[in-house]
């Protein structure tokens, strides 16, 4: 099928929602179609596909303009519309909101992606648009499904289907000698990849590590002003900032950690300042599963959508200090349960949560 893949991301960046479009493109494509992603973005020296780790199996078109919104909104809906007329796609699909009014202009076949509640005119666009040619919206949790019924009033709950976020299998065999940063083998290490906004739970980290200071904690991830402002909080020399690495190198990290931690917190915030906490379905969750590695996660509702209790992970009460501390304490102790509780984190990634299987059960 040929597929138009639209997206506001700006590509190459930082932003999850980069990640999550450049992976799923890639997904698409593996599973035998032909998609072109039409996005926001400059060249660098690195390629988009090397920046991300896929494969050059679907086409990027990008826009370069300034970010004024609405305005730039106008500017991509038109560079859209003509790309449609070009290309003639089979189907749409779309995470860009705005993007619905072409629904009304046009007969080709539409999915609708989104990973926020429908705010404003949004409502009423989303609405009428389901009763055309939108044949369903996907949302990244049962809980933002939820919100999503509660907020459209006689939409059709079929029509929305709930598909959690994912990550690539990690090739164990060609990693897993490469090592991206030092580590002291001697001792166990813990590590955290991701932001370091507010409500990350970074300072559980730090604080853990304060209690439990014979093992090393690394922090990967964040801006320059948010590694400063956490390092000076630190007092701890086991805690290593390593800065930002690109989605390539991921997986080469994740390999290397014996336990991985998932501290967010009741209020969940990305940098438009949205609290996503009772919504999200973290890009870390599943790349943290897909290591096979120990997990020490947040206990919220909807991260237990995909993780459970002593089975593909431990999971403690967000701000409790004395519970974070006292299950990395267990995991350190007790090897077994460390390999139990990879080994099923890594069977059930397999099993629901890789790229390609959210692809298939989509399409």
């Amino acid at each position: 099928m040929k597929i138009l893949y639209i997206a506001p991301s700006f590509i190459p960046s930082r932003s999850a929602n980069s990640v999550h479009v450049m992976k799923m493109c890639n997904a698409i494509g593996n599973i035998g179609h032909d998609v072109t992603l039409i996005t926001r973005g400059v060249d660098k020296t690195i390629s988009d596909y090397d920046y991300y780790d896929v494969d050059k199996n679907f086409r990027i078109l990008k826009i370069n303009f300034i970010n004024i919104r609405f305005i730039s909104s106008i500017i991509f809906l038109f560079f859209i519309l003509f790309k449609i007329i070009q290309m003639k796609p089979e189907l749409i699909y779309t995470r860009f909101r705005f993007s619905l009014i072409l629904n009304f202009l046009l007969k080709t076949p539409i999915i609708f992606e989104d990973h926020s509640p429908p705010n404003g005119i949004y409502k009423k666009i989303i609405l009428k648009a389901l009763k055309k040619n939108v044949i369903k919206i996907i949302v990244i949790s049962s809980a933002l499904k939820k919100i999503y019924l509660e907020s459209l009033p006689g939409i059709n709950s079929n029509k929305i289907i709930v598909a959690h976020d994912g990550a690539n299998p990690i090739n164990i065999s060609s990693n897993s000698t490469i090592d991206t940063i030092r580590l002291n083998k001697k001792l166990l290490n813990i590590g955290y990849i991701g932001h370091l906004h507010k409500g990350r739970g970074i300072d559980i980290i730090l604080g853990i590590a304060e209690k439990i200071s014979t093992h090393d904690f690394h922090i990967i991830g964040g801006e320059t002003k948010d590694i400063n402002y956490w390092k000076d909080l630190n007092k701890q020399k086991n805690v290593i900032f390593h800065g930002y690495k690109i989605n390539s190198e991921i997986s080469k990290l994740l390999i290397q950690f014996d336990i991985l931690l998932a501290p967010y917190q009741y209020k969940v915030f990305i940098n438009s300042g949205l609290n996503t906490a009772s919504w999200m379905s973290p890009l870390k969750v599943f790349e943290y599963m897909s290591a096979g590695k120990a997990i020490v996660s947040s206990k919220l509702d909807v991260l237990e959508e995909v993780l459970s209790h002593n089975s593909n992970a431990l999971m403690v009460k967000p701000d409790n200090l004395n519970d974070w501390v006292e299950a990395v304490k267990n995991l350190i102790k007790d090897e077994n349960l460390r390999e139990k509780l990879g080994n099923q984190a890594l069977k059930d990634f397999k099993n629901k949560f890789t790229w390609e299987k959210r692809a298939l059960y989509i399409l």
